[in-house]
């Protein structure tokens, strides 16, 4: 091996680390424990099933309460009212209610 590469290969090893941290940090992939992908069919099943436009919910929080099962927090509406959606492993929609105030 050259010096030339010897020198490169730490350098490439530090490059490789920052990436793989940001994609560990990243935000925009989970809510709460919950994929992508089953916050954005909670946010269009909570369109369809509550009467409401998309953009009017937003994904509150979320969790994982059973292997397999995502529980997703909602507000929706001027009134920021609170809604439950669950999914799958899959990210299909399961059910989509307002919860009781409290």
């Amino acid at each position: 091996m050259t010096t030339k590469m010897r020198s490169s290969i730490p350098l490439a090893c530090t490059a490789m680390a920052g990436l793989l941290l940001a994609a560990c940090n990243s935000t925009a992939i989970r809510v709460g424990g919950a994929p992508e992908a089953s916050v954005k069919n909670c946010v269009a099943a909570a369109a369809r099933e509550l009467r409401v436009p998309p953009a009017s919910i937003a994904a509150d929080k979320g969790s994982t309460p059973r292997d397999g099962v995502y529980t997703v927090n909602l507000k929706v509406g001027p009134q920021r009212r609170s809604a439950v959606c669950t999914t799958d492993e899959n990210s299909a929609v399961i059910g989509v209610v307002y919860k009781r105030p409290e």
